[in-house]
């Protein structure tokens, strides 16, 4: 027969309610302080809220009984993290039709027994073992609390030991620990190769080094589903082990199942295989579970050295490097800034590649000249000294690298223009002497996709693509055929072209760099109001081309498909002045006559309501 314990206040409510789903079964109310006298191998039920669960537990263990559990409306962390079936006609049916039991772990904290999480500090990851994220109100709400919280947020320093004595000293928000992966909606996601008898605890340990990345971290949590955020994050640490040890040179307060407490070393130990457990429909449990392997992944945690910047702080609102990658980046910025021999030769035969291949109209020979091209690296050296006005050394040295650079480029580019007894204006030239604001752009998402290159050395491969898309070297050297050919159009609009992508890719480099923690703000507001400044001036001088470029789409949009009295518009090509100059082909059935091709111009004139200059090919179709 089983036994039914419930809370001495719902007697009446169990009898009417949950008593009939058992069939058979005694009802007893349980007393925290006086443990019911039931005989060891006995099944007992529990209809209990947590708090009454928390004592009820190590008592069964003890006892040795046979322990069925039931979602009480109260039970919200043991429902959690024992997987019962939310529905209590549900739950009371797995019951009875379970086969046997299994003999389940108990996770304590400062001995208390955990039914679902001990969530140290704060790590702003909402409460664990709830699902809260349902409709799209209660994310963005749950969204709204977590905001407020993460702007206040200090990381707490603390000391870590697992039960085989690895140890690490770091400053995180805070730790999430769950006796198994499967009882808590945060740790499901995250954590695999976990079930309830197996003996270990697990511990997320949570130290982003930034608001920016938190805060992403927790708007891809509430909003994406979850097969996207199935992954383990960087700026989290996950420990697997028998018990885990935190201390903190003060108090730290600590929620187990979501009532508060405080203290200075927090100890969670496992109980292994003491429960005898008729499991829920959704517990994992594993038959004849092994010795586990300690786990120990904590690479994203902040080291030793960067604790002291941590403390007392609250966290910063963008990344802060490690002096590792502080000194990897520099090591690599000043190499890049220096003039060598290689250097000059790179950009004499890039700039070679790039004249023929303009010359020749041939834009495979212009990506050539791309690829090959290492302006890009004095550039990037240039931007880091533009961020931190105190490397004075590094910005002289890239700008005497770049000078020297271009210097070379257009005399070589002079010279070639002066050899070669060509002087047509070709598409590939002429490509590059009408920049407008998508240039701009361009320069910009490539200031940022060359910054972040060169500080993560596993992406550095990207680079190429990095130098095809900004293109330096093709207006530059278009810039040596205008000086070579003496004609201040093409010089002045390729010239511009190349100030674009050097004042975008600076700016835009310099505040990647910011934003990953290379340099305090207060130390480049003056580098980058500089690089601000400069940045929209050019801008400004980009307007007028992006205006004329907009207002050529219009007319093509407006002329497509336009026809009348048997006459069609095709191949329109729109050229800007005073008049609009429109180019089209006159495609008709019959032979078309001048007074046809002038009413054809005053139709398109009346229809753009301005003046224009009409150039057309008449192609008759029989």
């Amino acid at each position: 027969m089983l036994t039914l314990l419930c809370d001495p206040s719902e007697t009446e409510h169990a009898r009417e309610s949950v008593l009939p789903l058992l069939g058979e079964a005694e009802q007893r109310a349980f007393d925290a302080d006086a443990p019911p006298d039931i005989e060891a191998g006995a099944t007992v039920v529990a209809y209990l809220p947590d708090a009454a669960l928390a004592h009820l537990l190590p008592m069964a263990a003890n006892a040795g009984w046979r322990l069925g559990l039931l979602p009480h409306p109260k039970a919200a962390h043991a429902r959690a993290g024992f997987g019962l079936a939310h529905d209590l006609k549900d739950a009371a049916a797995d019951l009875l039709a379970a086969e046997g039991e299994s003999e389940v772990d108990l996770l304590t904290c400062n001995g208390r027994v955990v039914l679902g999480s001990v969530v140290i500090g704060d790590p702003l990851t909402g409460t664990p073992g709830q699902e809260r994220a349902g409709a799209v109100y209660g994310r963005l709400t749950r969204l709204g609390r977590l905001l407020v919280s993460l702007f206040r947020a200090v990381p707490l320093v603390m000391e870590l030991q697992t039960a085989k004595e690895r140890r690490i000293e770091t400053a995180a928000l805070g730790l999430v620990c769950v006796e198994h992966g499967h009882n808590a909606l945060l740790s499901r996601r995250l954590v695999d190769d976990t079930a309830a008898n197996d003996g270990m605890l697990h511990a997320l340990v949570y130290a982003p080094r930034s608001v920016l990345v938190m805060l992403w971290f927790v708007v891809l949590s509430i909003l994406l589903p979850a097969r996207a955020r199935a992954r383990l994050p960087g700026f989290v640490g996950h420990i697997k082990t028998e018990s885990l040890t935190v201390r903190a040179a003060k108090p730290v307060a600590f929620r187990v199942d979501g009532v508060s407490d405080s203290a200075a070393e927090i100890t969670l130990a496992v109980r292994r295989a003491v429960l005898s457990l008729i499991p829920g429909r959704h517990l994992e449990v594993t038959e004849g579970a092994s010795e586990s392997k300690e786990i120990f992944r904590v690479e994203g945690l902040l080291s030793a050295e960067m604790i002291d910047a941590a403390k007392a702080r609250r966290l910063p609102w963008l990344f802060r490097a490690t002096p590792e990658e502080f000194k990897s980046l520099f090591q690599l910025l000043r190499e890049n800034a220096r003039t060598s021999e290689s250097y000059l030769v790179l950009m004499v035969l890039s700039t070679m590649l790039a004249t023929f291949g303009l010359f020749a109209d041939s834009a495979p020979v212009i990506i050539g000249a791309m690829v090959l091209a290492p302006l890009m690296s004095p550039i990037i050296s240039m931007s880091m000294g533009v961020l931190r006005t105190g490397e004075r050394a590094l910005l002289f040295d890239s700008l005497k690298a770049f000078g020297w650079g271009v210097a070379v480029s257009l005399v070589c580019a002079v010279v070639l223009t002066w050899l070669t007894p060509l002087r047509t204006v070709n598409s590939q030239i002429a490509a590059r002497l009408d920049p407008t604001l998508l240039d701009m752009g361009i320069a910009v998402a490539s200031g940022i996709a060359g910054a972040y290159a060169h500080a993560r050395e596993h992406v550095a491969r990207s680079l190429a693509g990095v130098a095809i898309a900004v293109a330096l070297v093709p207006p530059l050297a278009v810039t040596g055929i205008g000086i070579g050919w003496a004609d201040w159009r093409i010089f002045s609009g390729a010239g511009l072209l190349f100030l674009t992508n050097i004042v975008g890719m600076v700016l835009a480099a310099a505040a990647t760099f910011l934003v990953m923690g290379f340099s305090p703000f207060r130390f480049s507001r003056r580098g980058l109001g500089g690089a601000a400044v400069a940045t929209a001036i050019v801008t400004a001088l980009l307007i007028p081309s992006f205006a004329r470029m907009v207002d050529r789409h219009r007319i093509t949009d407006t002329l497509d498909g336009w026809s009348d009295n048997g006459v069609e518009l095709r191949d329109i090509a729109i050229s800007s002045g005073r008049p609009v100059r429109i180019s089209v082909t006159l495609l008709s059935d019959r032979p078309v006559t001048l007074e046809q091709i002038d009413a054809v111009r005053d139709e398109i004139a009346a229809l753009l309501g301005r003046e224009i200059r009409l150039e057309a090919r008449v192609v008759v179709v029989r």
